[in-house]
């Protein structure tokens, strides 16, 4: 019934392309374009065991030879031949060159992009290369436990992990638009309170950097890879599994809402800043917290530094008037000034990164 009913619709497909009754030759066309792109669709098999889980981690799915792509190219290029042998004129190109489109599409794509930054002078941002009115700000996380997933699990934002050496370092891409540098460093502030105070629950604090060292931080070049996160049954397993050097994941709720994996490249002569993404939703979202304690599980936590005690000393006073919380060491190298809180040695800090730790701690 099913081989009949496509027939069906080819011939009465082609039939009202003699006499110029495109909408129905569309629909008609549309239909088996969906039927063939049905059928080239990947099944999941899982290999059960006593236990009732999969015996292993799935692996990441990968595109065969017969791509949906070129099916519906294909589509449009038959239609093309019909439209020309039929008499038309604009048609013929316009399918031809939907084909085109949806050929170079595929071989265009590259995988989860990446956004272009350039530091601003004196502050916490980050500017969008083609974007001139988006900001970023990269906020380090000091953790003064080592129960990673503990503290993260809870943030409810996107999250960029640099795994690369024997020590994770975990960023926080906190990103705004606005008409001004101001603008955007005040509502920064505004969204840095909340993380900044469900983090110090859990003795992790937050660290806005300087512009150009954010830049320095983000200037590599990154390649992406699978990543099995999509899959129902145990796939947080490839996160310690697949080889990469940074992961971002974006949550929602308690959820993964989207992930990505990169790996590092050599950087070629012109460095340039560039922002991981999150990649594609993802089809099937695992726990935040069950993913987090499988990347524990393959990399270390740094211990807490200067740094840490001096954020860990201005969260324990908030409340407090600032000239009790700070004080002032003197200048220190390249234009930051010396800071101490508590009793604890000065940390060397810029201006702007100062005034945003008093705003998210305030």
């Amino acid at each position: 019934m099913g081989l009949l009913l496509k027939a069906g619709a080819l011939l009465v497909g082609l039939l009202c392309l003699n006499v110029f009754l495109w909408p129905v030759s569309l629909l008609c066309f549309g239909y088996l374009a969906y039927s063939l792109w049905s059928a080239t669709r990947a099944r999941r098999i899982y290999v059960m065991d006593r236990t009732g889980g999969p015996s292993q981690a799935p692996q990441p799915r990968r595109d065969g030879p017969f791509r949906k792509r070129y099916v519906l190219a294909g589509v449009c290029f038959i239609l093309s031949f019909v439209a020309y042998d039929a008499g038309g004129t604009l048609s013929p190109f316009a399918f031809a060159g939907l084909g085109a489109i949806i050929v170079l599409s595929g071989l265009l794509h590259v995988g989860p992009r990446s956004t272009g930054l350039k530091p601003v002078a004196n502050s916490i941002l980050l500017r969008g290369s083609s974007d001139p009115f988006l900001y970023v700000s990269l906020v380090e996380v000091k953790f003064g436990t080592a129960q990673m997933a503990r503290a993260l699990s809870s943030v409810g934002s996107e999250m960029m992990m640099d795994v690369s050496s024997e020590k994770v370092s975990v960023y926080l891409p906190v990103r705004v638009h606005a008409l001004s540098m101001h603008k955007a460093e005040a509502k920064v502030a505004e969204k840095l309170g909340p993380v900044a105070r469900s983090l110090s629950a859990r003795s992790a604090y937050v660290l806005p950097l300087e512009s150009g060292e954010a830049a320095q931080r983000l200037g590599w070049r990154l390649k992406a890879q699978d990543l099995a996160l999509e899959y129902h049954r145990d796939g947080v397993v490839s996160i310690k599994s697949t080889p990469f050097d940074v992961l971002v994941l974006s949550p929602e709720g308690h959820l993964i809402r989207s992930a990505a994996a990169y790996t590092r490249r050599p950087l070629g002569k012109e460095r340039s800043v560039q922002l991981p993404s999150a990649g594609k939703r993802l089809a099937s979202q695992p726990m935040l917290w069950d993913a987090l304690e499988a990347l524990q599980e393959k990399v270390a936590v740094p211990p807490p530094d200067s740094l840490t005690t001096f954020l860990s000393g201005v969260c324990a006073t908030q409340g407090e008037p600032l000239g009790d919380r700070l004080v002032n060491e003197g200048n220190g190298e390249k234009g930051t000034m010396l800071v101490g809180s508590m009793g604890a040695p000065g940390v060397q800090l810029t201006r702007p990164q100062l005034r945003a730790i008093v705003s998210a701690y305030a």
